[in-house]
């Protein structure tokens, strides 16, 4: 069965999206995509539709600055982000309609925070502006849930951690929330979904600490599944918790308004929110009254150009491929005219997996193709073939270390053993491409739910990018660096990085960079295989100053009454690096707050 057929558990269709960690909608109608696209089909057309998203945008004063720039420079430049500017208010309302909550963003925090609200009685209506519900993410990171009982986790240790690998810029009372009560959030959806049919199987594997002391995986990871969880693969239930949740929320009365964007708050002279304006299918704007108050949940600003260029351009930039779709910055924009405060500086979630093309372009809107193997810790070169890091890194990690190589990109090299290492290397979370020894790891492609193999590697990953000449490989290495189009010198210096790459995994020690031994690989058996690779930007990670109800904060520090925002719109998380070791938290924080702060609006204990 290939995605977008029914699975027969209880009739949801299997995928629908990208996974982005909030976001976009679903139609009116009961489907989570359109009929005939498998995930593949649909993962590059969402990457298309972000083209030409912002039209001729005027981008004067939005590029980034040298080092020689003024502080004056940068503020003119700032103020002259059209984005920033609040727009004149809607006055051509043609309808109004009152609820208790109105959440913007039916994704993984919006049917949270919609179906907490209505469960208990509230009248709540979700306002997106797709025609789909974001898709669900397969891995949700929570801790002290019932499905974690007995792989508890030091939340200090972690929250250290946290601080150390960001620099300490990040909000150490967000991590304390989130650790004390995803838990809560994660038995709640259990409560609901279980009678459904879903089944929700904990993630704790990591490696073994006797062969890797320093690696820090700490288990938080919930995989819901609808039906049995099959610990080799495929699952093809996983992906649709959303779906669940959306049409339970739709049984007990709530409403979505698809296809209609929020452009607007609406304030009392106070500066409380007491509604959104929208505009529908018709192009008719409406007003939704909030007597409770209203939660933007809209995934952030990767689908927004102009946005992306002035805040976080290297994501953009020194990427060839985009997962954004629908988020273009619509929750933070009206927060900030609403008198909420961003963040400064800039940040994203990016994979290190896409493809650079033979002419080495780069930029965000190629949709170039993806290659899913790029974060296992291969060796990798620059364009002068030389080594340049420790390739047994995260892949936000490789992404930046790749950005500072000639051109913007490296290569990925290895021989034909590389199964087998793969298994070796036993990398976890979004990274892992075989089977956890334990069986507790989810083992399934992103991209078409079926079980990673080596015959699946193959057939879905390999053979695309070796037809269309992306991925080079050849039985010698010097007819590799030929292929890869080294000059003489750069030849050279390649064929002398791989022979000295191989002495040192031989030695047992990597005296150069220092990687684990067990994540090391010789390449010295033929065939071997080369791919350029760059970033494919996901979702921008930074974002609107709150408290830890979710209330955004004014410059003075007071929060404005009647507002709430969440997922990628909410900043404090990782304002600047996303710590890719804890897998799933980006979906687990995002609902939990997406709960608090439904909770905190109608006054639920």
């Amino acid at each position: 069965m290939k995605a977008g057929e029914q699975s027969g558990f209880n009739g949801y269709v299997i995928g629908g999206g990208t996974g982005r960690a909030a976001g976009s909608d679903e139609s009116s109608e009961p489907r989570t995509e359109a009929p005939g696209l498998s995930r593949r089909d649909l993962f590059k057309f969402s990457g298309m539709t972000a083209v030409g998203m912002m039209g001729a945008a005027a981008l004067a004063g939005c590029a980034p600055k040298g080092k020689g720039s003024s502080k004056a420079d940068s503020e003119t430049a700032r103020n002259a982000a059209s984005w920033r500017d609040a727009p004149d208010p809607i006055t051509d309302v043609a309808s109004e309609a009152d609820y208790d909550l109105v959440v913007v963003g039916a994704g993984n925090g919006g049917l949270v925070a919609a179906m907490t609200a209505q469960q208990k009685g509230f009248k709540v209506c979700v306002l997106e502006k797709s025609r789909m519900i974001a898709a669900a993410r397969e891995a949700i990171g929570t801790i002290g849930s019932r499905y974690s009982k007995g792989h508890e986790v030091d939340v200090p240790e972690l929250m250290n951690f946290a601080r150390r690998v960001q620099s300490g810029d990040v909000n150490m009372a967000l991590y304390k929330t989130w650790a004390e009560k995803s838990g809560e959030f994660m038995d709640w959806l259990g409560d609901l979904e279980e009678p459904m049919g879903m089944t929700f199987p904990f993630e704790y594997h990591a490696p073994d600490p006797s062969i890797a002391p320093e690696a820090y995986y700490p288990p938080m990871c919930v995989n819901p599944v609808m039906g049995e969880f099959n610990p080799n693969g495929p699952n093809y239930g996983a992906y649709v918790h959303l779906e669940v949740l959306r049409d339970l929320f739709l049984e007990a009365g709530g409403v979505i308004e698809y296809e209609t964007p929020a452009k607007q708050l609406v304030q009392d002279e106070s500066g409380k929110v007491s509604g959104v304006i929208a505009r529908n299918a018709d192009k008719q704007h409406i007003r939704y009254n909030a007597a409770k108050g209203v939660i933007l949940c809209t995934g952030g600003y990767g689908a927004n150009k102009e946005m992306m260029m002035d805040l976080c351009p290297n994501a953009y930039t020194y990427s060839t491929a985009t997962a954004a779709t629908t988020e273009e910055g619509d929750g933070i924009r009206m927060a900030l005219w609403a008198g909420a405060q961003l963040e400064e500086g800039g940040g994203a979630m990016v994979w290190n997996r896409a493809v650079v093309g033979d002419d080495c372009k780069l930029g965000a809107d190629l949709n170039n193709a993806m290659f899913l193997p790029a974060s296992q810790p291969f060796l990798r070169v620059n364009a002068r073939g030389e080594r340049f890091m420790n390739e047994d890194s995260t892949y936000p990690e490789i992404f930046a270390q790749g950005q500072y190589q000639p051109g913007g990109y490296s290569w990925q090299v290895f021989d034909s053993t590389y199964w087998e290492d793969i298994v070796r290397f036993d990398t976890c979370g979004c990274s892992r491409l075989a089977p956890a020894p334990d069986g507790s790891a989810f083992n399934a492609d992103v991209y078409d739910l079926e079980a990673l193999t080596k015959e699946h590697l193959d057939s879905f990953w390999f053979e695309p990018v070796l037809a269309d000449g992306t991925m080079k490989k050849c039985d010698t290495l010097e007819e590799l660096a030929d292929a890869m189009a080294f000059g003489e010198q750069e030849k050279k210096t390649f064929l002398a990085s791989v022979k000295r790459y191989n002495e040192l995994v031989s030695s047992g020690k990597d005296l150069d960079f220092g990687k684990e031994a067990f994540r090391c690989s010789t390449v010295d058996e033929a065939p071997f295989y080369a791919i350029r690779t760059a970033g494919n930007l996901l979702v921008t990670i930074h974002g609107v100053i709150t408290d830890t109800n979710s209330q955004p904060l004014r410059a003075d520090g007071s929060a404005i009454e009647g507002l709430y925002v969440c997922g990628n719109d909410q900043g404090g998380f990782y304002p600047h690096n996303y710590p890719s070791m804890f897998t799933g938290i980006n979906a687990g924080r995002t609902a939990t707050f997406a709960r608090i702060a439904a909770k905190h609006a109608c006054g639920i204990a």
